[in-house]
């Protein structure tokens, strides 16, 4: 078995999920994970296509992971302190 590693499920363009887990046990167990064809792998260390969080998109044709800019952000999800 696999080590385990991150990946991100991506709905529609948009991470909607993060977790770490081997691939074998993302796609063995489909009631937890739904469809495996939507989980990419991410690299914590920046490698490869990089790290993401929810909110994020992918960019399926470049394989790399864009954070939102700030203009972008759901205020309802958005972790900035808006009292400055």
């Amino acid at each position: 078995m696999s080590q385990p590693t991150t990946f991100a499920k991506v709905e529609n363009g948009i991470v909607t999920r993060v977790n770490v887990v081997t691939w074998e046990f993302l796609v063995a167990n489909p009631e937890r994970y739904g469809d495996s064809d939507l989980w990419v792998e991410c690299y914590q260390d920046g490698s490869g296509r990089g790290y993401c969080s929810p909110g994020w998109s992918y960019d399926a044709v470049n394989d790399v992971f864009v954070e939102p800019q700030e203009d972008e952000l759901d205020p309802r999800t958005s972790e900035r302190d808006e009292n400055g």
